[in-house]
C-alpha cells in the first residue's frame, strides 16, 4: 500500500506549526502479464510407480525418467525428457498419496524450472535432495485438502524466484537427512521482482528430529517486497522439546517498501517452537495489531503479542533490524518548522526502517520534483528531516510551497 500525507500552504518567511489534515492513499495496481512459454509443459505421471530411481527405493519417482512424465505442449527445453529450464509442469497426486508417487530428484541437479503448478497432498509432493541447488519460477498451488509439501534435504538450496500464488497452502520443510548437518549458507529462499499473490497459508517448518548434539537448524529468507503474498496464515516453526533445530526467517532489506515481506492486513504470523526471526539492519517489518502470536516452547497454545514496536532484545528476533506490531496506518506530516534562514523542519508518523519520499509542489499538481526520496524512518513513532530551501533554486523567490511524505 502506498502511503502519502500532504500540508497546507506554507509562508516562507514565518515560522509555521501546521497539524495538517493527512490522507492515506489506497492504491490498487491491476496488472496483465503476457508470458510467451518458451519451454514445455509436462505432466507427472501416476501410472508408471515401478520406474524406481538409480538407489534402489521404490517409494519415490525419479525425476530425470521420461517415463515418469507426459509432454502435454510446447517445445521441451534440452530435449531431455523431463522438465526443467524454460519448462513446466504440473503435478497431482491425490489419487496416490502414499510416499510411492513422490517426486525427487535424488542426486540430480534439475538446476532450473521455469514454473510448477501443483495439487498438494501434504506428503512430500517434491523432494529435493542430493545433487546441487535448484530454482524454482513461479510456484501456483492449486486448492485442496492439503499443502502443496516441497521437502529440502540434505547439503544443497533451494529458490523460489518467480511469483507464487493460488489459493491452496503450502509447507516448506527441510530435513538433514543423513548430511553432515545444514549449514547458515545452505538456504530456502523466496525472492524475485514481483510480489507474491498466495491466499493459501504458508508452513515454514524445521521437520529435523535430530537429538543434541547433532540438533539441524533450517534457514529461510524472504527476500523480496510481499514475499508471503495474502497469506492467511504463516507459520515459522521447529520441533518441540530437545530434538531438532532451530527454524530461522531472515528478513532481508529487500523488503523493504509497500507491505513489507509479510501483508499489515491480511496475514496471522505464528512464531512456533525454536522460531527465530532475523531482520537485516534498516528493516522495521509490520503486522497488524493482533496479527502475531508466539508458542516458542511448542506448547501448543500461542500468546498474542501486544502493540509495540521489538528488537533483538527479543529472544525470538536476532539481527539489527525490528518488527512492529499494530503501528498506525495512516500517514500524516504532523508538525512543520521553518527557521528565519530557510531551514525546514517536517515531522510526520513513521515506522522504524520504512523508507520516504519527501515531495514539494508549487501548485498541487505537478509533485515531480523531491526533497529526498531515500528517508529512513526514525525509530519510534515518528520521524523528523530537516532541508535546506535556500538550496532549491526552484523556490527562490515563491510566496507559498505544499509538501508531501509517501511511503
Amino acid at each position: 500500500m502506498k502511503q502519502l500525507a500532504e500540508n497546507n500552504e506554507m509562508n516562507s518567511t514565518a515560522k509555521i506549526k501546521n497539524s495538517s489534515i493527512g490522507r492515506a492513499i489506497a492504491c490498487s495496481l491491476c496488472a496483465l502479464i503476457f508470458q510467451t512459454a518458451l519451454g514445455g509443459h509436462f505432466t507427472f505421471l501416476m501410472d508408471d510407480l515401478s520406474v524406481d530411481g538409480p538407489d534402489g527405493q521404490g517409494h519415490q519417482q525419479l525425476w530425470t525418467i521420461p517415463g515418469n512424465w507426459k509432454l502435454e505442449s510446447g517445445v521441451d527445453d534440452g530435449s531431455n525428457g523431463y522438465p526443467d529450464g524454460t519448462d513446466t509442469f504440473a503435478i497431482d497426486r491425490t489419487a496416490n498419496l502414499g510416499g510411492s508417487s513422490r517426486l525427487t530428484n535424488a542426486g540430480n541437479t534439475i538446476g532450473t524450472v521455469a514454473g510448477v503448478t501443483g495439487t498438494g497432498t501434504g506428503n512430500q509432493d517434491i523432494v529435493f535432495k542430493h545433487g546441487g541447488s535448484n530454482t524454482i519460477g513461479d510456484l501456483t498451488l492449486l486448492a485442496s485438502t492439503a499443502p502443496f509439501h516441497i521437502r529440502e534435504e540434505r547439503d544443497q538450496s533451494l529458490t523460489i524466484d518467480g511469483v507464487i500464488s493460488g489459493e491452496g497452502d503450502l509447507l516448506m520443510t527441510r530435513d538433514g537427512g543423513f548430511s553432515d548437518g545444514v549449514d547458515p549458507d545452505e538456504l530456502i529462499t523466496i525472492t524475485g521482482t514481483e510480489p507474491n499473490t498466495i491466499t493459501g497459508t504458508i508452513r515454514l517448518w524445521n521437520s529435523n528430529n535430530k537429538a543434541a548434539p547433532e540438533e539441524q537448524p533450517c534457514y529461510w529468507v524472504a527476500d523480496k517486497v510481499g514475499a508471503f503474498g495474502q497469506a492467511s496464515e504463516l507459520t515459522l516453526e521447529g520441533r518441540a522439546g530437545t530434538n531438532g533445530g532451530i527454524a530461522s526467517l531472515r528478513i532481508t532489506a529487500n523488503t523493504v517498501g509497500g507491505e513489507g515481506a509479510i501483508d499489515d492486513d491480511a496475514t496471522v504470523f505464528y512464531i512456533g517452537a525454536k522460531g527465530i526471526l532475523n531482520i537485516d539492519a534498516g528493516v522495521n517489518e509490520k503486522v497488524g495489531e493482533g496479527n502475531l502470536w508466539i508458542d516458542l516452547e511448542g506448547t501448543g497454545t500461542y500468546t498474542e503479542v501486544t502493540p509495540g514496536t521489538y528488537t533483538n532484545t527479543e529472544a525470538w528476533i536476532e539481527g539489527d533490524g525490528s518488527i512492529t506490531v499494530g503501528a498506525s496506518s495512516i500517514l500524516a506530516i504532523t508538525e512543520i518548522d521553518l527557521s528565519s534562514d530557510s531551514k525546514l523542519a517536517l515531522t510526520w508518523n513513521s515506522n522504524p526502517g520504512r523508507i520516504y519520499s519527501v515531495y514539494y509542489s508549487l501548485d498541487m499538481i505537478d509533485w515531480g520534483a523531491d526533497l529526498d526520496d531515500g528517508v529512513v524512518g526514525d525509530d519510534g513513532e515518528t520521524t523528523t528531516k530537516e532541508f535546506d530551501l535556500s538550496s532549491i533554486p526552484a523556490l527562490e523567490g515563491v510566496s507559498r510551497v505544499y509538501f508531501r511524505v509517501e511511503q
